[in-house]
This record gives structure tokens, C-alpha cells and sequence, in this order.
């Protein structure tokens, strides 16, 4: 019974369309030990006003945060997941945050005479401020850059705002050297797209690059059935995997029940468009809520050994 409560809980949908909202049911307790799903939250403008399509305003952003917090949900990074979520309390729910492209608005610097300052307006001074004031949220979000334009916008600091990014315990993940999508680009120039965005992360990062192996899909997407997870996972940077964990973006959460049956699941995290979605909406579906505390939360993810 307990299988097909679970079965009947993760809704998964073509990976351009979106997934059915659920209406929320008191969770009966019979159900605290189904496994449920990590919600991966995908920004990419936070400015006011709002920049484009894909954009959202820096209050909603404040909002999100105070909303998930509220819920019971708290800062993951990609390495929390492949070390089975050991940092997140047993009466806490994870979530990762993750900010594509690398604008100036979700990291920036002012300017003033011979001091520089991070702009309380960006993203990751919101973050900061949030979580300074709330230490039961945890801290982390992960900022995956494409190299089609200068990261963060600011070429003369582009070593210290990675640097600075990782000393506060946020995450850099790598989303291809010019923004191509892999279900058109041709499979022998993958390695390019991947590899050459970590050259650049080594230059400015130096031994701190092995911490980059995650990779979301420019467009969301990734090619299905063709042996694709396989041939992404054989790329090697300085002896090591190059990509590990890979993100799209379906408007799914995805169960850890997935992670751990199939070496797919690692390449196919789901992850919702905020610009589509709201966490309100996020807050009703039955696969990421349940009340009470959750003792088999770190029973369900084993750590993953590279």
C-alpha cells in the first residue's frame, strides 16, 4: 500500500510542460514514511523592477524565503544531496535554491571611492540578510554560470565574487560555455560546452573548480534515451567527474526514491521555474509536505561516493 501511495504522489510530465498543482490533504500518519520529493527552486533576474520574462521582483524573492522558512524547509547545496542531506535536522525539510545565467543582479558590487560593498538589492545580499536573521533556515543556494557573458556582470571582480560566494557556503555550477541547449547541440560538442566553462572556473578558483559538478540544462532540457547521462558523466576535469549532478527545469519536484533506484535520476533533477510558479502554490503539494517531525529524513538519501 505504502508503494502505491508513493507512486501516486510524484507526478511526472513531459519535460516541457508543467506539473498539476495538488490540493492540500492533512497527511495521515501512516504516510511520514513514504519518501518525498527535494523541491529545486530556479531563478534567474531578482531586480526591481522586474527584468524580463524570467524575472522576479527582489520582495517576492524576500518573500520565498520567509514563506519556505515559515513551512519547515531549510538551505541545501548540491553536495548536501550527494552526501545523504546529513546537515539538514530531522524536523526540517530540504530545498535548494539555484540562480541561472549569473546576472549582476543576483551578485553585485557598489562602488564608492576606494570601498566596495555588495549591493543590499541583489540577490545574494537578500540571502544573506535572511539567513543571518534566521539561522534555523540553514545557508546555501547554488549560482550556475554560463560563460556567454562576464559572470555577475563586473569583470574586475569576477575571482572575488566566486571566492566570496564560496567562503559564505554558496555553490558555483557550471550551465555550459555559450548557453546551448544539448537536445540541438551536436553530441561532439558536449565536451566543449562542459569542459571549457571549467577551464575558466580554474582559472579564478584554482583547487576550489573540484567543487563544481553540477550542471543545469540551458532551456531545462536534456536529451532522453540515447545513452545521454553516460556519455555527460565520462567527461573528466583534472581526473575528475566534470559533471555529477545535472538539474533541469520540468515544473516537477523530483522524489529521492529516484536518485537512489537508477544512475538517471542523478542527471534529471527537476526543478521549478519561480517566475511560474509560486511557493504558496509549491506549499500544497502533497509530495514535498508533510507535518511532524521526519526521523527517516537522512535514512532515505545514502551518501553518495564520487
Amino acid at each position: 500500500m505504502i508503494q502505491l501511495i508513493a507512486s501516486l504522489l510524484i507526478l511526472w510530465i513531459p519535460e516541457t510542460g508543467r506539473t498539476t498543482c495538488l490540493s492540500y490533504i492533512d497527511p495521515d500518519p501512516a504516510d511520514y514514511n513514504v519518501p518525498s520529493g527535494i523541491p529545486v527552486l530556479m531563478y534567474h533576474h531578482v531586480s526591481d523592477p522586474v527584468d524580463g520574462y524570467y524575472g522576479v521582483s527582489t520582495h517576492r524573492l524576500l518573500m520565498d524565503l520567509r514563506l519556505l522558512d515559515e513551512a519547515g524547509f531549510y538551505l541545501i547545496t548540491p553536495e548536501d544531496i550527494e552526501n545523504g542531506l546529513m546537515q539538514v535536522p530531522s524536523d526540517r525539510r530540504p530545498v535548494l535554491i539555484t540562480f541561472d545565467d549569473g546576472w549582476q543582479d543576483n551578485f553585485n558590487f557598489i562602488v564608492r571611492g576606494s570601498t566596495v560593498e555588495i549591493d543590499p538589492s541583489c540577490a545574494v545580499s537578500i540571502l544573506e540578510n535572511y539567513c543571518d536573521e534566521h539561522p534555523e533556515f540553514g545557508r546555501g543556494a547554488t549560482f550556475f554560470i554560463s560563460w556567454d557573458k562576464t559572470p555577475f556582470g563586473q569583470e574586475e571582480f569576477v575571482q572575488e565574487k566566486f571566492n566570496l560566494l564560496i567562503d559564505m557556503g554558496y555553490a558555483i555550477g557550471n550551465h555550459t560555455n555559450m548557453h546551448a541547449d544539448f537536445t540541438v547541440l551536436p553530441r561532439d560538442k558536449w565536451e566543449n560546452a562542459v569542459i571549457m566553462p571549467m577551464v575558466k572556473f580554474h582559472s579564478y578558483l584554482g583547487l576550489r573548480t573540484s567543487g563544481i559538478f553540477a550542471m543545469a540544462y540551458p532551456g531545462g532540457r536534456f536529451p532522453k534515451g540515447v545513452g545521454a547521462e553516460e556519455y555527460l558523466a565520462g567527461f573528466r576535469f583534472m581526473e575528475r567527474e566534470a559533471v555529477r549532478i545535472g538539474f533541469l527545469a520540468n515544473g516537477s519536484v523530483s522524489s529521492i526514491n529516484r536518485l537512489l533506484d537508477s544512475h538517471e535520476g542523478w542527471f534529471r533533477i527537476g526543478r521549478l521555474d519561480m517566475s511560474q510558479y509560486s511557493v504558496r502554490e509549491l506549499l500544497g503539494w502533497r509530495n514535498i509536505m508533510t507535518a511532524g517531525q521526519r526521523e527517516d529524513l537522512h535514512d532515505s538519501l545514502r551518501y553518495r561516493i564520487p
